[in-house]
């Protein structure tokens, strides 16, 4: 077969959309005969070709306040580009733009006899992320100080607004041959869409390169890390829905003894904000997103404890890389974090409460070392590795195209 991903959410320094496409194609060339394409805006129509792996760019503009993503903009190209790569599954990433040009080809397709499908894997859940939540902080929490009758209204406003999304994007995964999700929690929120059926993906991390062996003290030593200290780390997108502004929030209520440090790693929006406060709060450190696979394993082998703030979490493939890395986890009790972690190997908290994500980090670091052997035993007897994601995700595409193909025969043979 010849599988296509079609997505907004690649890019130099993207997080877990990237990764897990990354280690698809990978798969893909490494363990099958199949062949990927990857469709993805960029800043100029471009096309790469290695071996069986085809990149395809189209020249898109940057989503404001949203850089360096860009979004899909026209039809037309991508039409062109699947037209030009006929691939047999095309995978949906993003769900604008983008969804249209996928059905259209499908429809020629199909006309014309040949077997096409199109699917969509619940990466973000982006109606109540990037719309329900923002709105709702603005138009309801922000206003409550000024009256309750505004904050309520406020609240309706953007429960409107998300349910409206919801309807627009469960559209789109209705018009699907497949949906997938990383959990069952993520598969029950499509159902909310108006979605059912949707199969239970889950994502996985790299076990041979992800791993306690690899803790550098070289890395702690550029960060001025002694080896009393405690280095929490951070990996991910510096942006609002992330929380990050939380994490340094529970770190400046961190006692002097002992001797914290957070590393903060990612590019995003609130990178110059982030920075400012560094250079006034000592040993809060903000890096550069890392490309390399080897510094990134040493990096998160080299901290003490992994930290997150975000409540609006798939998955959670940071997450699980840290556990992997042999690092307890202190997170929020919400989106996926309630299935990644559990007290043998970390702590949940509330939301946007920075004193509580203090008092957790307070509370694991004494035991991190046992905490983080537990967290790296449980994703090893999880199998949480790329193999079985897959494998498990190629056997759903090898059925449904077969199906497909059967019902396109009399077509054809007609």
């Amino acid at each position: 077969m010849r599988l296509c991903d079609l997505t907004f959410a690649y890019t130099e320094c993207s997080g877990g959309i990237r990764t897990y496409i990354d280690h698809k194609r990978r798969f893909i060339a490494e363990c099958t005969d199949h062949e990927h394409v990857l469709i993805v805006p960029g800043d100029e129509d471009r096309i790469t070709r290695e071996g069986r792996l085809t990149k395809i760019e189209i020249d898109s503009p940057f989503i404001p306040g949203a850089k360096p993503y860009r979004a899909f903009w026209r039809v037309g190209p991508i039409r062109q580009a699947l037209a030009r790569t006929e691939p047999d599954i095309v995978e949906l990433g993003s769900f604008l733009v983008a969804p249209w040009a996928a059905f259209r080809y499908r429809e020629q397709r199909q006309a014309a006899g040949a077997p096409s499908l199109v699917s969509a894997y619940f990466h973000t859940d982006v109606a109540h992320a990037y719309i329900g939540a923002p709105l709702r902080k603005l138009l309801s929490d922000g206003l409550e100080e000024l009256s309750e009758t505004l904050a309520h209204w406020g609240e309706k406003v953007s429960e409107v607004l998300e349910t409206g999304a919801e309807m627009t994007f469960g559209n789109v995964f209705r018009r699907c041959d497949l949906t997938m999700a990383a959990t069952r929690v993520q598969a029950a929120r499509i159902a909310e869409y108006g979605v059912e059926g949707t199969a239970v993906v889950p994502l996985g991390v790299d076990l041979r390169r992800l791993s306690p062996e690899h803790r550098s003290t070289g890395f702690r030593a550029r960060l001025g890390v002694d080896e009393d200290d405690i280095l929490l780390i951070y990996c991910g997108r510096l942006d609002t829905e992330k929380a990050v502004r939380v994490l340094a929030d529970a770190f400046s209520r961190l006692p002097e003894t002992p001797r914290f440090h957070l590393a903060m790693m990612g590019e995003g929006p609130l990178r110059e904000e982030l920075e400012a406060r560094a250079a006034a709060l000592p040993r809060l450190h903000v890096l550069p997103y890392e490309r390399d696979e080897a510094a990134y394993a040493a990096a998160l082998a080299s901290a003490d404890v992994y930290v997150t703030a975000g409540p609006h979490e798939t998955f959670g493939l940071a997450v699980v890389e840290a556990e992997a890395s042999g690092l307890p986890v202190v997170g929020v009790d919400a989106g996926a974090l309630r299935e990644r972690v559990q007290p043998d190997w970390g702590r949940l908290g509330p939301v946007d409460d920075a004193a509580a994500m203090a008092e957790n980090i307070l509370a694991v670091a004494p035991r991190r070392t046992a905490l983080g052997a537990a967290a790296r035993a449980h994703v090893l007897a999880a199998g949480f590795g790329w193999e079985r994601t897959f494998s498990q995700l190629l056997t759903l595409y090898d059925a449904a195209f077969a199906e497909t193909r059967r019902c396109c025969r009399p077509r054809m043979e007609g």
